[in-house]
């Protein structure tokens, strides 16, 4: 960007260049630094206004306003403590260098509101105001029961767990342990897989002082590991979990963000599902039979061999695989798997969603409106249409207790 500029009469004198945004730009800072009161900005060359925003005293957006070159609104928002509760994009009458709602070119559509929630939808309206799809009302998927864990199977499972493994509790928690053996394991798997030590390293220090300060517990389980399911880290109190050898579960695994919980295996993990919005690491490879669902972007997974899953939907969660990754469906965001560097993998994005529905389990076509709601079916899956049918909460519900996605 050029270092200085040429001023258009719109642009008011006062209005400080930026060279780093390509724009000027007018209002004050507190002493933090933060922008505070009214903000407004002008995009070069031409110097239309392009943004118009008020923060709080403290630095908080509490609205914005977007603006086409023509000076049409392009994008609208509002905030309260700190939290937006309101985002809406307007397409222009003429060409613009605005991006409308993730770029939807449907030319019925002029207005976008963006619905609360992940994943992240619209509601879409035409000129005249007329809703394009309104929202479809959702069945239950999953009853409340269903959804709970049996105490005899936690039971069961922190058995499975204990037999060969090694707790730091609280009042138990061993140093000298940590960095004479678990840095260590750390290091030469990291090591292996060209990962950088100072990362997994931190985030397993910053998780085991986590657990510490919320008296959760650090497992090291040393040799392989058999267990029913891995869907109950919460519900046994375990907040850091390493495994130091292959792990075989022959339902679920779930990993939470809230609190964030910790999964490392040194070696290969095998599930039927996996729903993570927490952090993840297997040195070898990933083998699940049905369903890998990512959740919000508090976590990220790594894979240091290959991975392999019948379903596969990343949600706004990020993965990176250092081997293959081979699904049979999958669809959503590309760039959460290895930085969008294996789109073909997501064989599914440019189908329609009337393509893949057939392929869902009679259970979900009993509580969802694909007949009586046939707005969306000739969307690409990669709309995320489907969790407009079926509650995305709901959907992983449902996988975390091993009920059937798809059909045979």
């Amino acid at each position: 960007m050029k270092k200085n500029q040429e001023r258009p009469k719109t642009v008011p004198n006062e209005a400080v260049w930026n060279a780093s945004q390509n724009e000027w730009e007018l209002g004050i800072k507190n002493d933090q630094g933060n922008y505070i009161g009214e903000w407004k900005w002008w995009l070069a060359p031409k110097g239309h206004l392009c943004c118009h925003t008020f923060f709080d005293d403290k630095g908080r957006m509490l609205s914005f306003k977007r603006f086409h070159p023509n000076g049409e609104v392009s994008r609208y928002g509002t905030f309260e403590n700190g939290v937006q509760i309101e985002d809406v994009y307007l397409k222009s009458s003429e060409p613009t260098s605005e991006v409308f709602a993730f770029g939807n070119s449907d030319e019925k559509v002029y207005k976008a509101v963006k619905r609360s929630g992940t994943p992240v939808s619209f509601d879409y309206y035409d000129k005249e105001g007329r809703h394009l799809n309104p929202p479809i009302i959702q069945k239950e998927l999953i009853s409340s029961k269903d959804s709970i864990i049996p105490e005899s199977e936690i039971v069961t499972i922190k058995e499975s767990i204990f037999e060969k493994g090694k707790s730091f509790l609280l009042e138990q928690f061993d140093k000298e342990f940590i960095n004479e053996t678990i840095i260590p394991i750390l290091a030469k798997k990291t090591e292996e897989k060209t990962i950088n030590v100072t990362d997994v390293g931190g985030i397993f220090m910053h998780l085991a002082q986590q657990a510490i300060e919320t008296k959760k517990d650090i497992v090291f389980h040393d040799g392989d590991l058999h267990v029913s399911n891995l869907h109950c880290l919460e519900e046994l109190e375990i907040c850091v979990f390493i495994v130091h050898g292959n792990l075989t579960v022959d339902g679920s695994i779930f990993l939470s963000d809230d609190l964030m919980q910790l999964l490392f295996v040194t070696g290969n993990v095998s599930a039927s599902n996996v729903s993570t919005s927490g952090m993840l690491f297997v040195f070898e490879n990933l083998t699940v039979t049905n369903c890998i669902l990512g959740d919000y972007n508090h976590g990220s997974a790594f894979v240091g061999g290959d991975l392999k899953a019948k379903f596969f939907f990343p949600e706004e969660y990020f993965f990176e695989v250092l081997g293959s990754a081979n699904f049979t469906y999958a669809f959503g965001n590309s760039w959460r798997l290895n930085q969008n560097q294996s789109p073909e993998v997501f064989n599914y994005n440019e189908k329609k969603l009337s393509e893949f529905i057939p392929l869902l389990h009679d259970n979900i076509h009993e509580v969802a409106s694909f007949t009586e709601n046939t707005s969306l079916l000739d969307d690409n899956c990669s709309e995320g249409g489907l969790f407009e049918y079926i509650d995305y909460y709901e959907f992983k519900s449902y996988v975390i207790a091993n009920k059937p996605v798809f059909k045979g």
